[in-house]
């Protein structure tokens, strides 16, 4: 009978395991959370910006409700939606939450993962005051969420500037599709 060479068992090994191995998939800042007919959908409303947790400075939290507002409407605009008061096809609500925790990850704060790196040899830094987002946006008709984005930790406390907070929200919508352009040939099935 004759004997398997030693390489030829470590490399079938290393092939079986590799093919066992999952990966985590990569976590995307937003997403649909239920399915829904985007066609139709031409323009938003800004609803509200909920501030919760901790408390914040008066000012902090004035800049946060103007800046959602600004960031938000311009970030939609960008994507052929139209901006309208109320009865808008969607609308959006922003959601701040101020609280301490650690760090999830190295990609959740706004500042990138090198910048968390640096911080994570301060031993204050491990446990801290921490901000984080989340954008919901509704259906009108049905008033029920069809996308959201969750940030985590975006940012400690202590760093709020306009500038992070410009960032935060730029981050968590970047993932929300454009407006879907009608043909004017096409017939409606509708």
């Amino acid at each position: 009978m004759k004997s398997f060479n030693p390489l030829v068992i470590v490399l079938l090994s290393a092939v079986f395991l590799t093919g066992c191995a999952t990966l985590k998939p990569t976590r995307t800042p937003g997403d649909f959370v239920r399915s829904i007919h985007f066609s139709p959908l031409d323009s938003f409303s800004y609803d509200r910006t909920v501030v919760s947790g901790m408390t914040y400075r008066n000012v902090d939290e004035a800049a946060l409700k103007i800046l959602s507002k600004q960031m938000l409407t311009k970030e939609l605009g960008k994507r052929g939606f139209e901006a309208v008061e109320s009865n808008g096809d969607f609308y959006v609500v922003v959601k701040w939450h101020k609280q301490i925790s650690s760090y999830a990850g190295l990609f959740d704060s706004v500042d990138g993962p090198t910048s968390t790196m640096h911080r994570r040899h301060d031993g204050n830094s491990s446990t801290a005051v921490r901000v984080s987002l989340t954008v919901e946006i509704y259906d009108s008709t049905t008033n029920e969420i069809f996308w959201r984005a969750e940030l985590p930790n975006i940012f400690d406390a202590i760093q709020f500037s306009e500038e992070r907070v410009a960032q935060s929200l730029s981050r968590a919508i970047q993932q929300f599709p454009d407006r879907i352009e009608k043909d004017p040939h096409l017939p409606n099935i509708e």
